[in-house]
């Protein structure tokens, strides 16, 4: 019984996993003001996302546990695909009518860090195409997959587990300014949506990819310019 309890921490349901789980996404952030050049935060990124996600197969598979929403990581079905496509639009749509109040918010805040200009194009393709599944695919099952399931254990609601998890996850954005923490939110929320609905994370990965690669191709400032001309 006391070896028993000796792991208590160490189960899908408690906290301390999930601070060491979730705490890279934020301490990165700390490295960037220090080190703000572009192979540094690939490097370190890239870093912190691979720990994260290795803690996170060691915990659950040492303490196999019934979770509410099950690990599915499964070809999507057309309406799945379509679920994605909704999202992904509405977060690119949001963004560009959004733009110009998340700049200010921005400029008008605390940012301490940008994303760098890129230097080495060899990385910058790569960080621009497998970068882009990777980013989306390692927050997805973080803060959607088992941050969501972790606050379900702990006796949440679906919408309160849903609330939390996206608060969490804007605050991961809190370097680049408020305006960014605020369409994190938006985007944690459409996110979680998808997820629980489709239960599926290849759904809400695909929607996740496919604005961070928009946005990195200029796709939501080459939008922009059109709808700013428009009003």
């Amino acid at each position: 019984m006391a070896s028993r309890h000796s792991y208590e921490w160490w189960r899908p349901d408690a906290l301390l996993p999930a601070l060491i789980i979730v705490g890279p996404y934020y301490f990165n952030k700390l490295i960037y003001v220090y080190f703000p050049g572009y192979p540094v935060f690939v490097a370190t990124d890239y870093a912190c996302r691979t720990f994260s996600l290795a803690f996170l197969y060691l915990l659950l598979r040492s303490e196999p546990t019934s979770l509410p929403i099950p690990w599915r990581l499964a070809v999507p079905s057309t309406k799945e695909l379509l679920i994605a496509l909704i999202g992904a639009i509405t977060l690119i749509g949001s963004n560009v009518v959004g733009a110009t109040f998340i700049q200010y918010l921005n400029a008008h805040s605390w940012q301490v860090t940008t994303f760098p200009l890129p230097t080495n194009y060899v990385l910058q393709y790569f960080d621009g195409t497998v970068g882009m599944v990777f980013v989306g695919l390692s927050e997805e099952v973080v803060f959607r997959f088992y941050l969501i399931n972790l606050l379900l254990l702990r006796g949440m609601s679906r919408a309160r587990a849903i609330i939390v998890s996206t608060l969490i996850f804007a605050g991961i954005h809190w370097s680049y300014g408020a305006g960014a923490v605020v369409f994190a939110m938006l985007a944690g929320l459409v996110l979680s949506m998808i997820f629980t609905s489709a239960r599926n994370l290849i759904a809400p990965i695909i929607t996740h990819a496919a604005f961070d690669a928009f946005y990195f191709a200029g796709g939501v400032a080459f939008l922009w310019r059109f709808y700013s001309r428009a009003w």
